[in-house]
């Protein structure tokens, strides 16, 4: 197995280990877990790119991983009233509305090779940020009320989501405005994870790893 998948691995590792220690009460160590986890997906990506050490299992679990730590990660901080219940809702219903445009543009047979939005990009900037701030209020004043800066992330974060959305939505359109170009359920699907993501998948030969 490659380096970079390694480093892949441990990160789907990081989500449920962050989410033992926080629901435990160890909210410093569950902090730790979290930017670690952030830093292996630096460091996979530089190191795929340096080693030329491109995989398909990749291409696929690096984003998936992604998500998965940002989405537990959100859904324990609303639950635990760190962060508002909305925020959690508008990201779900995003990425909801992703999967569902592939659905509809592979049951109609139209090709989507589809790069991620500015906004997409940022949305995932800002909610890691977000999370990221949320855990350190909690890690250093348990109890507190969010401070004016965490505030203003969860509005910045909500706004990025929204714009996604609606580049997105956008996309959709003029892809259903053309004829179909395959066979139903025969297009392409590389963009999907890294739609979801909000990640840019680079130009390597066979689309393997970004």
């Amino acid at each position: 197995m490659s380096i970079p998948n390694v480093l892949t691995g441990l990160r789907l590792l990081a989500a449920p280990a962050f989410a033992w220690l926080f629901l435990s009460g160890r909210h410093k160590a569950a902090l730790v877990v979290f930017v670690a986890a952030g830093i292996t997906d630096v460091l996979d990506g530089v190191l795929a790119r340096a080693l030329k050490q491109f995989t398909r299992l990749g291409a696929v679990l690096d984003p998936l991983a992604d998500k998965l730590l940002a989405l537990l990660s959100l859904a324990i901080l609303t639950w635990s009233s760190l962060l508002p219940k909305w925020l959690l809702g508008l990201a779900l219903f995003r990425d909801a509305c992703i999967f569902a445009a592939i659905w509809l543009l592979t049951r109609t047979g139209r090709t989507y090779e589809v790069r991620p939005t500015r906004f997409g990009k940022y949305s995932a900037f800002f909610l890691v940020a977000t999370i990221v701030l949320a855990l350190v209020q909690e890690a250093q004043m348990p109890a507190q009320a969010a401070s004016a800066g965490l505030q203003t992330l969860v509005l910045v974060t909500a706004l990025c989501l929204f714009l996604s959305w609606a580049q997105y939505l956008a996309l959709l359109i003029m892809l259903m405005r053309k004829p179909p170009d395959a066979l139903p359920g025969k297009v392409k699907k590389g963009w999907l994870a890294n739609a979801i993501a909000g990640r840019r998948p680079e130009p390597l030969p066979e689309q393997l790893r970004p």
